[in-house]
Order: structure tokens, then sequence, then C-alpha cells
């Protein structure tokens, strides 16, 4: 798993109840979550928070068991930080690729008050090209 900024360092189960916890609400359960990415590996664990909770940004990829991938995006700037923000969507490594040869940013926007964005940026660009 690569673990970039506020989540470096972290172990996948670290990560998973990270997102039981700062990713349900009302809306979302923490069962709910828990039960969506027991069978997943997370890939990609990305999550910049900036002062005060304000222009906050997160990425996660995950694969299931079958090969499928799916990406999490969140953002905040309140003090609800990734509240309900939850959803997983699933993609395809072409688009993963389109997006990274397409857009500055590639797959995801970091935080605000990420000041690690290009070198996190080329990491998470780098760990695709390598591994999906």
């Amino acid at each position: 798993m690569l673990a970039l900024e506020d989540l470096k360092g972290k172990t996948q189960e670290q990560v998973k109840e990270h997102l039981e916890t700062g990713y349900s609400g009302d809306m979302v359960s923490k069962a709910s979550v828990k039960n969506a990415i027991e069978e997943l590996d997370i890939l990609i664990a990305y999550e910049s928070v900036g002062n005060w909770g304000c222009d906050s940004s997160s990425f996660f990829l995950f694969k299931d068991k079958a090969g499928k991938l799916y990406e999490m995006h969140g953002s905040h700037c309140s003090c609800y930080e990734f509240e309900d923000q939850f959803k997983l969507e699933e993609t395809e490594s072409k688009a993963l690729w389109y997006r990274m040869n397409e857009s500055k940013r590639g797959v995801f926007s970091p935080g605000g008050y990420d000041y690690n964005e290009d070198k996190n940026i080329a990491k998470v660009h780098k760990y695709i090209k390598e591994n999906i």
C-alpha cells in the first residue's frame, strides 16, 4: 500500500479503521463502511487535512479479490471533515491512465495545504504505472 501525506506510515488496518470512523456519519454507518472495505486491498491511501481542517482532500484506490478497481475521493472546507463521504466508485486502469496523461494533477487533486503536492502526485503516478 502506498500511504501518503497524513496517512504516511499507517498500515492497511489503521487506514481501514480511519475510513470507518472518518468517512461515516449520519447517512453512512461505520458498519457499512467496514463491510464495504473488509475484503478490499487498499492500493493507494492519500489524505491531506489543511490548517483547521480547511481545504482538505483525499483519494483512495482499492482492489477486490477479482481484480476490480474502486476509487474514492473526499474533500471538505469545514468542521465536518470527511463525514458521510464514503462512496466507492468502480474504475478501470485505462481510466486512471487517461486521467494521468490528460491532466496535470492526474487521478486526484491534492489538498490545498499539501506542501508535497508535486511529489505526492508523482508517487501516485509512478505506483499506477508500475502496479496497475
